[in-house]
């Protein structure tokens, strides 16, 4: 088959060639190489594949150029030496356009899968490379594809085959996890947002990237989506969450590659504080980027949780340690509610819980604290221990502190037996 032929639905699992000019990424892949930018330009045919990829490169011998930046164009490099080296062993696939998606006129194809193959013979042909194929030398301006069959299952094809690779970043995965929804749904994710988006109680709302028309029909459920990529509702859930990061958390994520496991304390734990989910992800960006990890020898995972808990135990004594506002003057209150009736009452239903506490009970709670899985209860019992600390210390430095029994009319209203 020749270069300026196109592919048909008879030869869909036929392997031919088709020239670079005649195919774009798509404008919907979530797992993109080059920045939006240069993408967005490439797609609108303002920018042509060689200048995109030039452009690209110069950000990223720049001295400002991020570290992830500079791996990717290494990757890309080692990828397109092997290509040139050896040929291509796996061809990319494409897809025809649809009839509603606006194209320029010389693009017959889409890019399903191979993107990064895309780019890499994009790179050996701005190099003026060529492709050693066995005994056959070939030019980069050409490349292997096959035809991908047409529908709505391309393009879930496309993002089960991106979610399941291990080298994307939390909010990558996230928002494709999302636009795999909207794609199982049959919704355009990439058309205007209602006003009245849905909610989901144990997730995070769509990024402004994977806009949902929610005039479409309804998204198929969460557990759907769970199925066809063999995960637990549970693991979903700690991906789709990094959303509820502040923006600036959230591109400092994608900046830096990091991937959901590595952020979870800060997703979890500072899900509403977005000074510091800033200052968690800069500490664990500088330890990650060092050549020996800052922590005292243990997974970055588990210093990065012990640095957001610190975070959190700074902010709570900060507060504590602001003077209270100027409270009003009220009526004097009745002796049956007077403050330290309404302490005692408090005091002795906490002890009565405790007391009520079985052994396996106990047993377990001290487990998952020591487990770090309830964090904020570590903090508020830190506190409590720190109050209570201080109200027996003001006690015992009173001199005239003199224990009163409970009068009559007190021990009926809480039914203490004065007589026992």
């Amino acid at each position: 088959m020749g270069s300026t032929t196109s592919l048909n639905q008879a030869e869909l699992s036929t392997q031919a060639i088709a020239p670079l000019t005649s195919i774009l990424p798509d404008p919907g892949q979530p797992r993109r190489l080059l920045p939006d930018d240069l993408i967005g330009a490439v797609i609108q045919g303002s920018l042509a594949p060689v200048a995109a990829i030039e452009a690209w490169l110069r950000r990223a011998e720049s001295d400002t150029a991020e570290a992830a930046l500079r791996q990717n164009v290494r990757e890309l490099k080692r990828l397109a030496d092997s290509i040139a080296q050896h040929g291509l062993i796996s061809p990319i696939s494409v897809r025809l356009p649809g009839s509603e998606e606006a194209v320029p006129p010389e693009i017959t194809y889409f890019i399903v899968t191979g993107e990064r193959r895309f780019w890499a013979h994009v790179y050996l042909l701005s190099q003026g490379r060529q492709i050693q194929a066995g005994q056959t030398v070939a030019s980069p301006e050409e490349i292997k594809v096959t035809l991908a069959p047409p529908g709505i299952s391309i393009r879930a094809y496309q993002l089960i085959e991106n979610l399941l690779r291990e080298d994307l970043n939390a909010i990558e995965r996230a928002q494709g996890m999302w636009a795999l929804r909207y794609e199982m749904s049959g919704v355009n994710y990439s058309s205007p947002p209602s006003s009245q988006p849905e909610i989901e109680e144990d997730s995070s709302l769509p990024s402004p990237d994977t806009e949902v028309n929610y005039s479409s029909p309804q998204l198929v459920p969460w557990a759907r989506v769970e199925e066809t990529l063999g995960i637990s509702k549970r693991y979903r859930i700690f991906v789709t969450s990094v959303l509820n990061l502040s923006d600036t958390a959230q591109a400092l994520v994608a900046g830096h590659n990091l991937a959901e496991m590595t952020i979870r304390p800060i997703t979890q734990k500072l899900k509403n504080k977005p000074d510091l989910q800033v200052k968690a992800l800069e500490q664990l960006i500088e330890w990650q980027n060092s050549e020996e990890e800052e922590s005292p020898g243990q997974p970055i995972v588990a210093s990065i949780k012990e640095f957001v808990d610190k975070l959190l135990i700074d902010e709570l004594i900060q507060t504590e340690a602001q003077p209270d506002e100027a409270v009003p003057l009220k009526r004097p209150r009745s002796v049956s509610s007077a403050p330290v009736i309404r302490f005692r009452d408090k005091v002795r239903e906490t002890l009565d819980f405790l007391n009520r506490l079985k052994k396996t009970d106990r047993v377990e709670l001290a487990r998952a604290l020591q487990r770090g899985d309830y964090a904020d209860v570590m903090i508020d019992l830190r506190i409590l221990r720190e109050q209570i600390d201080a109200i027996l210390s003001t006690v015992s430095e009173s001199a005239d502190v003199t224990m009163i029994p409970p009068t009559i009319d007190e021990a009926a209203s809480t039914g203490e037996d004065l007589s026992a």
